[in-house]
């Protein structure tokens, strides 16, 4: 083990924050010019791709009732023309304020206008171009002048004046959104284009120009309607019409509709329910997770038919979008959850409890769980616990709690588990009994539910331990980790997740996880084990990246394209410079698609680092700066850029301006320490990390490089001093412990550097090079 750490050695690449962000980089390129567009230019439904898509009134002559249900639904009020009808806010020269911000909304003529402070900070009218959504909330779109279509972050609360609704309300009412604020309504993350479009409207085109920063952006259908589904009809109606024959499907290119034989069988002695043959494709929910999901969306070709992962990639189950145990903790979409689920794992979809044209619950909230769940077994005292007409009877307070989400739409967590509030005592995450019992702790609810059922439950492992562990630096949590990967019954979801997690120095059988991983029939699984891949080096990277550059589904593909597309191929074997030839041709076919967002942009500057192509970086960098002033991000990597170049003055510059507008950014403090320290200024380092140190929560970084530096200066005892107080905050923390360790042996106090060998061993019992150190003092 390396005793010895320099300040020349901490110097890192900061461009890995975007790939972070993105969960992807970019590589620079030349776009192919596009024709100009009209910068106001934006389609409405009577537009038409030449794809196949006939519109949801062709369908009405031979689905009467699939339609009818479908009218009225959340899905068929998607997205709206605002007209007196569609638009359910109070438009009537009413004020709202808050923080204060005065937004007016009144009619001039037919139109409908919000004046209120724009992006810029400065009061001006805006027109509503379309509604966006019905209950319990509705919202209102406005066009900018090159075609990106903003969501106004006043809307309007369309529940009842009994519910609480019927005014106008804020998407963030706990905070101000400053103009400079990336949730303010005019920035990227309240960009309907890309952002919104695709679950909102039909067969949506971005059409991005990144010569013009224009949008030309269009649709068949402005809602989402039968063909967002089910695929375009040309086709099937033509076979309806019997003037095509021998079509596969119907003329679809994927038969959507569920014709698995099998059916549901309920035991009467033991209440437990079964399939009479085990399904053998989640095809429709993987479709309705296009939408319902969480995710990054790599292209606008959507490939119906095939696995979401071929042209999505789905989060995984990181804090804070979920909680340790997988529970959501932010709106997830539904899919995230569901995939956790033992209803997914025994074969139940979508449309087992939703009639998937209306969206309702079959048999309403009440009835839709006694499809298959007795009643004579659920629906009584004896398994509920609670008073037969409480809020505790219902089946979905218990095992689909709902969080609120943009203010007032309560949203149920599709896990579908038992409540464990053992779990919530340990990690803190959110249970069923304390989303009703509000004034009780997690300890009373662990109590109560263990008086009821004894150990029954709370003896169970669950993987919400294992993450919460690795979360918090708990000791041997990579033993937790590995029994999580290694569960057969495990879901995909949460073996991705965890594969992700692993730490190779510490670790055992990181590798043959990490084997298992890419070697999965889940797609999701084989992702996670290549975005695993940046903890090794490059050439263990392009080792077991390599084959999956051919993998059959794109959103894997493209992660193992990211690994291996700036590898030199001038001696690779003629077959290995092919295959990486092939994945940076593809890898920049697919880089495009993102050049409408800054950190995207940003992200091509970083990839053209990585290929030596400083000059066109530095292109990239200034285009993201035009696109988005205000982001941050960008500016640390261009800042990075700067380094590189030995522009060290101007890499101040940026971080300076980084730091000014958000005082919290903490790779910003160390970046320009790091940049002070280039240019001889140690008294600036010192004072900039010590700032960091004191304004910036949860980075032990901060502590970290200020003792290095302190120890670099001949100044051990405070090193010590610095470790010692940020121990306390981030207990268990290897490169503390590690630097706490040299620090002491080269100062030849072999006592206390043995005691923290012997906490490194410890705490990382699976490390064997700490071990090694000690047998070898």
């Amino acid at each position: 083990m390396n005793t010895k750490v320099n300040s020349s050695e901490l110097n890192y690449l900061l461009f890995k924050y975007s790939i972070l962000i993105l969960s992807f980089i970019f590589i620079s390129c030349n776009s192919k010019k596009e024709n100009e567009y009209s910068p106001l230019q934006i389609a409405l439904n009577n537009h038409k791709h030449d794809e196949g898509f006939i519109g949801s009134k062709n369908c009405l002559e031979c689905h009467k009732t699939e339609y009818n249900e479908w009218m009225g639904s959340d899905h068929q009020l998607a997205m709206q023309i605002p007209t007196d009808s569609t638009v359910l806010g109070d438009f009537n020269n009413t004020k709202y304020t808050i923080y204060g911000v005065t937004s007016t909304f009144y009619k001039k003529d037919s139109l409908f206008i919000v004046n209120t402070q724009g992006p810029d900070g400065k009061y001006a009218d805006f027109e509503v171009k379309y509604t966006f959504g019905v209950y319990p909330l509705q919202q209102y779109l406005v066009i900018f002048p090159k075609g990106n279509l903003q969501v106004l972050t006043p809307f309007w609360d369309s529940r009842s004046k009994e519910d609480g609704g019927q005014k106008w309300q804020h998407l963030y009412p706990d905070e101000f959104i400053a103009s400079h604020d990336e949730l303010n309504w005019g920035r990227a993350l309240q960009n309907w284009n890309y952002m919104c479009a695709e679950c909102h409207s039909t067969n949506v085109k971005k059409n991005y120009n990144p010569d013009t920063q224009a949008y030309n952006t269009t649709f068949d259908e402005i809602n989402v309607s039968c063909e967002a589904c089910h695929g375009p009809g040309d086709l099937h109606e033509k076979w309806a019409k019997d003037t095509l024959q021998n079509v596969e499907n119907m003329g679809f290119v994927f038969d959507i509709m569920d014709r698995d034989p099998s059916r549901w069988i309920i035991d009467p002695e033991t209440a437990k329910v079964s399939r009479s043959k085990p399904r053998t494709s989640n095809m429709q929910v993987e479709w309705c997770g296009r939408c319902h999901s969480r995710r990054a969306q790599l292209t606008d070709e959507f490939t119906f038919g095939k696995v979401l992962e071929h042209t999505h990639q789905v989060a995984y189950l990181d804090y804070p979008l979920y909680n340790d145990d997988g529970t959501n903790n932010d709106e997830d979409y539904v899919y995230g959850s569901f995939l956790q689920s033992k209803m997914y794992a025994k074969g139940v979809t979508c449309k087992d409890c939703h009639n998937v044209h209306s969206g309702e619950l079959k048999g309403g909230k009440e009835n839709v769980c006694f499809q298959c769940h007795m009643p004579t077994k659920y629906k009584t005292r004896e398994h509920h616990k609670h008073d037969e007409n409480g809020t505790g009877a219902s089946c979905v307070s218990c095992h689909l709690p709902k969080i609120t989400i943009m203010v007032v739409d309560p949203r149920s967590d599709h896990s579908m588990r038992i409540p464990r509030p053992d779990i919530s005592v340990k990690t803190g995450a959110v249970n069923a009994c304390n989303n009703c019992h509000t004034d009780k702790s997690n300890e009373w609810a662990a109590k109560e539910f263990k008086n009821w059922y004894g150990n029954k439950y709370d003896t169970i492992p669950h993987y919400g331990f294992a993450f919460h562990n690795i979360r918090t630096n708990k000791q041997d949590a990579q033993s937790d980790l590995n029994k999580v990967i290694n569960d057969k019954d495990m879901a995909n979801i949460v073996v991705g997740t965890a594969i992700r997690f692993q730490d190779f120095n510490n670790n055992p059988l990181a590798f043959e996880n990490l084997k298992m991983a890419l070697a999965s029939t889940s797609p999701v699984v084989r992702r996670a084990g290549l975005e695993s891949l940046r903890n090794l080096s490059k050439q263990q990277q392009y080792k077991y990246a390599l084959p999956l550059a051919n993998d059959t589904v794109y959103g894997v593909r493209h992660m193992a394209n990211s690994l291996i597309y700036d590898v030199p191929t001038t001696n690779l074997p003629t077959e290995q410079k092919q295959a990486v030839d092939k994945a940076r041709k593809e890898y920049i076919n697919q880089l495009l698609y993102w050049q409408d967002r800054s950190l995207g942009l940003s992200s091509i500057g970083v990839a053209a680092i990585g290929l030596g192509k400083l000059d066109q970086a530095e292109d990239y960098f200034k285009k993201a700066v035009a696109l988005d002033t205000l982001n941050l991000i960008v500016k640390v990597n261009y800042a990075d850029l700067k380094r590189m170049q030995g522009k060290n003055e101007e890499c101040i510059s940026l971080l300076k301006e980084v730091i000014a507008i958000d005082k919290t950014f903490s790779m910003a403090y160390q970046a320009l320490a790091f940049a002070y320290i280039r240019i001889g200024d140690k008294t600036k380092a010192f004072k900039t990390l010590e700032t960091a140190k004191s304004i910036v929560k949860n980075d032990a970084q901060n502590h970290y490089y200020y003792a290095v530096m302190q120890n670099d200066s001949g100044k051990e005892k405070e090193a010590i001093k610095t470790i010692t107080e940020a121990l306390k905050e981030y207990p268990n923390n290897e490169q503390l412990l590690t630097l706490a360790y040299s620090i002491y042996k080269n100062k030849g106090d072999s006592t206390k550097a043995e005691n923290v060998l012997n906490t490194l061993i410890k705490v990382f019992p699976h490390s064997n090079q700490y071990q090694q150190v000690k047998n070898s003092n």
